[in-house]
């Protein structure tokens, strides 16, 4: 697995984010934008990349666009792990239980199994528990008059034996908001070129010209860096910008003298493209 969590990290090794913008700026065959103009150390960088389903694509992937804006308004990290509740059922558990106390004999037995093995087992136990599973068995599989009347008769119900049950991991996603506030009527345009580069990079392209369109290219993805601060926020994972909202009249309508807005809100959403697991927090 790829270890692309910390800002400004690469399969090789760290880098620091501002060390990114300075490489890209170097190699001279990218857009490196910022708003506003007199960004200082602490932004939030965004560097698109084109799709390529490869683990390891990032260290040879050049960048065709790089943003930075300030630092978010809010930063949260959510971890997002899918868990259920499930009713096993007397089966359910016979079978647990039963797989967990022969692990215990053969792990007792060094794994050897054999007479070793069977010098551990509770027959006795075993066969006690048989039993009242059996009865349980037949007793939840009976039409629902029956169990009822034996709940009744005998004050008690079949346990549905309750587990919580690990499912997977969710891909972690994330909304970052802005408000800007342009000086200049020159400055909201400038704003405006910004975010038509950023659509123009989230969104798909034809896989060919003229009139045969079947196929639709992937978006580019996106790496996400904190400069600045990268040592006390969280990290990211590649990702795809999901959604991007602008609102040009966030406080009402406010124009400069040639219609450019005053104030403009841009909210984007996006969402990692693997998973995190343990491993990712190693030290």
């Amino acid at each position: 697995m790829t270890d692309r969590t910390h800002a400004g990290m690469d399969p090789k090794g760290a880098k620091d984010p501002a060390s990114v913008i300075t490489a890209k700026t170097e190699e001279g065959n990218v857009d490196i934008l910022k708003f506003p103009s007199n960004l200082e150390a602490h932004t939030f960088l965004m560097n698109f990349v084109d799709y390529k389903y490869d683990p390891d694509a990032d260290s040879t992937q050049t960048t065709a666009l790089s943003v930075a804006f300030p630092v978010p308004q809010q930063i949260n990290s959510k971890e997002d792990l899918r868990y259920n509740q499930q009713d096993m059922g007397t089966m359910g558990a016979v079978a647990a239980d039963g797989i967990n106390q022969l692990k215990k004999v053969f792990d007792a037995a060094g794994g050897s199994g054999g007479t070793e093995a069977n010098k551990n087992l509770d027959f006795a136990a075993l066969s006690k528990d048989a039993v009242g599973a059996g009865g349980a068995i037949l007793r939840a599989n009976a039409p629902a008059p029956i169990q009822q009347g034996a709940s009744v008769a005998l004050g008690n119900v079949v346990n549905p034996h309750v587990a919580l049950l690990f499912e997977g991991v969710n891909l972690k996603t994330f909304t970052f908001q802005w408000r800007f506030s342009p000086d200049s009527e020159g400055e909201s345009i400038l704003l405006k070129q910004i975010l038509n580069k950023i659509k123009k990079h989230i969104y798909p392209k034809y896989t060919q010209s003229g009139e045969n369109n079947f196929y639709l290219r992937f978006p580019h993805q996106v790496d996400l860096y904190y400069t600045g601060s990268k040592d006390y926020l969280h990290y990211f994972k590649r990702a795809a910008c999901t959604s991007m909202e602008t609102n040009f009249t966030p406080e009402g309508v406010s124009f400069f003298v040639g219609g450019a807005p005053t104030m403009i809100d841009v909210t984007m959403a996006f969402q990692e493209s693997e998973i995190w697991t343990s491993e990712d927090f190693d030290e």
